[in-house]
């Protein structure tokens, strides 16, 4: 058991590396995974050197840990279930969720949305798209600036384009997107069919949210993602997945 624990410790450490020499620490979650490995380690140690714990103690760890692991799996379900959505055409309009922008660039994660976007958009010519992000105080310009550029230089006309430029969650991306969606359209939400673009991982949270705040038909279409990110893309999801259902968001 205790080799068990230094293994999935030397693992943890070794994919919190991989993640840092991938993307640096634009992001401080993948830090996660080094806690993770220390905490391998530490259960590793106390096996090995046959240290006992108290049974109450260890008994508390244990359904916490067993609660834990549940609720993990069971949202993690939901997650992945939802990057497998079927795409439907001539939506209204889709929303493009915002991410990171180095400095004038999108980052990857970006540039799978813009790409999914533009595939969308050139299959269904009366669709129009809101480019939804605001600008963090390490970006260049606005996100939705950022992907107006790019699409733009792909030959998506820009009179299908309507920015959004204040938002900094996904929370925000939605509800500052429904008065600019309301003006354009002249029509009540419940009758428009709207489309959240985003990478996979993201997509159950992002029309989930959509889904509430707009009280229309939303549909998800998944843009790429990195598959060795998969995994820490995932765990991070679980984490905006129970901070947003207690917000009320979902």
């Amino acid at each position: 058991m205790a080799g068990i624990c230094f293994l999935l410790g030397f693992v943890s450490v070794l994919y919190f590396l991989g993640i840092w020499r991938m993307t640096g620490l634009s992001s401080k979650f993948p830090l996660v995974w080094l806690l993770l490995g220390s905490g391998f380690f530490l259960a590793g140690s106390f096996i090995y050197f046959g240290i006992e714990i108290p049974v109450w103690f260890s008994g508390l760890i244990g359904i916490f840990l067993g609660g834990f692991l549940l609720l993990l799996v069971f949202s993690e379900c939901l997650i992945i279930s939802a990057m497998r959505q079927k795409e439907v055409k001539n939506l209204d309009y889709i929303v493009v969720l915002g991410a990171q922008v180095r400095g004038n660039v999108p980052s990857k994660s970006l540039q799978y949305r813009i790409d999914r976007a533009e595939k969308y958009l050139k299959e269904n010519k009366k669709t129009k798209v809101v480019l939804s992000g605001g600008k963090g105080e390490d970006e260049g310009i606005s996100e939705a600036q950022c992907m107006a550029e790019e699409l733009g230089r792909k030959g998506i006309a820009f009179n299908r384009l309507l920015l959004e430029k204040k938002s900094r969650n996904t929370e925000q991306n939605i509800t500052f997107t429904i008065p600019i969606i309301q003006q354009d359209s002249k029509k009540d939400l419940k009758e428009l069919k709207i489309g959240i673009v985003t990478n996979g991982f993201h997509i159950y949270r992002g029309s989930g949210i959509a889904q509430k705040k707009m009280q229309c038909k939303v549909y998800g279409i998944a843009a790429k993602n990195s598959r060795f990110l998969q995994v820490n893309y995932l765990l991070r999801e679980f984490f905006g997945v129970m901070k947003d259902r207690l917000l009320g968001n979902l």
